[in-house]
């Protein structure tokens, strides 16, 4: 059971799911989210966040790569939340296609708001990583909601398994994840 946890939190790892969301909706756009710019701009602050992991880990300053020590991950989130909101700006500046642009915006604001709970409290930063994609993966128009809620009790699961989090720690970040990033991107990206 704990192998089959450990392969599904790492096939469902932010870093994984941020990637592949970017490029998905990039590739999908109707607009210019195929320029190769939109592109690499979309993939760099997820990049970057990898390789500042890997930076800290191979420095001591990050154990693993899946934050288990709560105190370890607040370098790294705060990066990341540098990393997205410029990312934001650039995307904003070449006129990214909305989703996109929002998605990027999620990242950066939602990741400034977790450094804020980390600080005082152990939230699921892998249901966060998988809330939020999936949220504009359904605007993007796929919207499949048995196999993505399959996939958020599964990731849950997982952590919990793995004894990384306890379930209201997975339950608190998907809630947070999925609300947060539904708000933002309805209500200032997509004015649906």
């Amino acid at each position: 059971m704990k192998r089959f946890a450990y392969y599904i939190s790492q096939v469902l790892h932010p870093f994984t799911v941020e990637i592949f969301t970017f490029l998905f909706l990039c590739f999908t756009s109707t607009e210019n989210g195929s320029d190769i710019k939109i592109i690499i701009i979309s993939v760099l602050p997820g990049n970057l966040v990898l390789f500042s992991a890997l930076y800290l880990k191979f420095t001591g300053q990050l154990s693993d790569f899946n934050g288990i020590i709560r105190h370890e991950r607040l370098l790294l989130i705060s990066l990341g939340a540098i990393y997205h909101g410029i990312g934001f700006f650039i995307l904003n500046y070449y006129d990214a296609p909305q989703l996109i642009q929002g998605l990027m915006f999620c990242y950066a604001l939602n990741t400034a708001i977790v450094w804020l709970i980390t600080n005082k409290w152990k939230i699921s930063i892998h249901a966060i990583g998988l809330g939020g994609p999936l949220v504009a993966l359904w605007f993007n128009g796929v919207q499949y909601p048995f196999l993505m809620l399959s996939m958020m009790v599964i990731l849950c699961l997982s952590r919990i398994a793995l004894n990384a989090h306890t379930p209201m720690q997975v339950i608190a970040g998907s809630i947070f994840s999925l609300s947060f990033a539904y708000f933002q991107l309805k209500h200032l990206f997509l004015m649906l």
